[in-house]
């Protein structure tokens, strides 16, 4: 058993990837508050990933 992480440090999100209908998942992802994250460009969630959408950058 490993020991509480202090209070800054607990993750706000932690996130793990599957792309092929949850058969395999990608590495863990954790994101803390001190990480500076860019703003998103569009109020649109979740972003199209349409072909596009994706050459339009949006």
């Amino acid at each position: 058993m490993t020991a509480p992480e202090p209070r800054d440090e607990r993750p706000l999100l932690t996130l793990r990837v599957s792309r092929d209908g949850g058969r395999t998942w990608g590495d863990r992802t954790v994101v803390h508050s001190r990480v500076r994250l860019a703003p998103l460009h569009t109020s649109v969630w979740p972003p199209c990933a349409c072909p596009r959408c994706r050459a339009r950058g949006d």
